[in-house]
């Protein structure tokens, strides 16, 4: 019943702001044709579902364009050096804000909040580490739209609950019961995690390198062969290595989501996408089995496992209050509930969407109470000092990763992996 009064309270929304002054306000830039460039992927689904609601408040006419990341970002920057200002509205995937940044292609959004806001988007909704992934100097250039903050330790409840054992809170904790199951549990892996050599594996290890206070880059100086990172990448190798399935060098998010989602595995460390799929008894056969932790380490940081995207708005753009206009409505409350009570997500970088009895309600019927409090939690957590914020980012990170994924196949000790990848990365950071 909640969900359909929603659904009206948001129908009255869209009519209170079609009339009087503030519809008037509103319909200011009618005819304007806003030029929006996308990312394919589940932020987009969203504008996509429910766009022609803002068209048909605003007059505003929305043509969006989508593609895969790379294509997406070439078109940007394109467009930017030319001069020809077609796009108006960018996705910008949070490694890549620095290079923006620094071309000066994006405008300030700090003030979006203030003034002529009716779609009542709050900048004090956004947790401070998603900002400040978008943020030079004292200005905030996007708005996330999308975000995955502390990495989330998955582990199957009932193992543990059959051994007496704590949910792990610390990544000691795993390295513990890891070895506690292997002789216990001799039909299932203790642990599985993104162990390859690939960039997208990458995550993984840096994220649980900064539970160490751990990072391959700081202040622009390689700080790979430290003894933070020694201590995380040991244990983070054994795990792998010790108490995971054969052939963990080469598994990733693909092969680690099988393998989980088919009860082999009891623990795995990743983004906090996953326990929604884990808990969908459609795909998986632990749906209902499952619980989750936040870890911390020896530094006292929180592993991560990142990933944002916001959305900007061109400095080139002859449409910037209609622009303006878009990224409220696309980052209001009132979109991200739309979202929320037609399925298409329930994890929102806007903190006021965990406040509601409607999210409350939906995490429960879709199984996903033990997550509930948790998931919010990990996207206040959010902190990106860890990643390596250069244009390099990619091949930093493979160098990285492919010494981690040889230790992990046993073809070398984590103390040659890190000299090693020392050396690659500060060849590429001289470059």
């Amino acid at each position: 019943m909640r969900c359909c009064l929603f659904g009206v309270c948001l129908w009255l929304s869209v009519v209170f702001l079609s009339v009087g002054t503030m519809g008037q306000e509103l319909r200011a830039y009618a005819g304007t044709t806003l030029r929006v460039l996308l990312k394919a992927g589940y932020e987009t689904a969203g504008i996509e579902k429910f766009v022609h609601i803002f068209e048909e408040a605003t007059g505003i006419n929305v043509e969006y364009e989508v593609y895969d990341e790379p294509t997406m970002r070439q078109k940007f920057i394109l467009d930017f050096i030319s001069g020809t200002g077609a796009y108006d509205v960018v996705a910008v995937q949070y490694w890549y804000f620095p290079e923006y940044s620094r071309m000066g292609c994006l405008e300030p959004l700090n003030d979006l909040d203030v003034g002529f806001n009716p779609y009542g988007f709050k900048w004090e909704a956004v947790p401070k580490g998603a900002r400040d992934l978008y943020t030079a100097g004292e200005k905030v250039y996007a708005v996330p739209v999308s975000l995955t903050g502390a990495g989330v330790l998955i582990y199957r409840k009932d193992i543990l609950d059959k051994w007496n054992l704590t949910p792990p809170s610390t990544v000691y904790d795993v390295v513990a019961i890891a070895k506690f199951l292997k002789e216990r549990e001799p039909d299932l892996y203790p642990f599985c995690g993104r162990g390859s050599a690939s960039f997208a594996s990458f995550g993984t290890s840096a994220g649980w390198a900064w539970a160490y206070g751990a990072r391959v880059l700081t202040n622009g100086t390689v700080t790979v062969d430290t003894p933070e990172m020694r201590a995380a990448m040991e244990d983070l190798v054994t795990l792998m290595r010790d108490y995971g399935p054969p052939g963990q060098a080469t598994i990733g998010w693909e092969v680690m989501s099988e393998l989980y989602r088919a009860g082999k595995v009891v623990m795995t460390f990743d983004m906090a996408g996953f326990p929604s799929v884990f808990a969908d008894p459609t795909v998986s056969q632990v749906a209902g089995k499952i619980g989750v932790s936040l870890l911390t380490g020896p530094a006292g940081n929180y592993a991560q496992w990142l990933y944002s995207e916001g959305l900007a708005i061109s400095r080139l753009s002859k449409n910037k209050e209609a622009a303006r206009l878009f990224i409220q409505w696309r980052a209001s409350l009132e979109t991200c509930m739309r979202e929320l009570e037609a399925g298409i997500r329930i994890d929102f970088p806007n903190m006021d969407v965990y406040k509601t009895d409607l999210y409350k309600e939906i995490v429960e019927l879709r199984g996903l109470g033990f997550w509930a409090e948790l998931l919010p939690q990990s996207l206040a957590l959010t902190d990106g000092r860890y990643w390596p914020f250069v244009p390099e980012f990619v091949q930093i990170a493979e160098a990285f990763q492919e010494e981690i994924s040889l230790a992990i196949a046993g073809r070398q000790t984590v103390a040659e992996a890190l000299r090693n990848a020392q050396a690659k990365i500060e060849n590429i950071i001289r470059r």
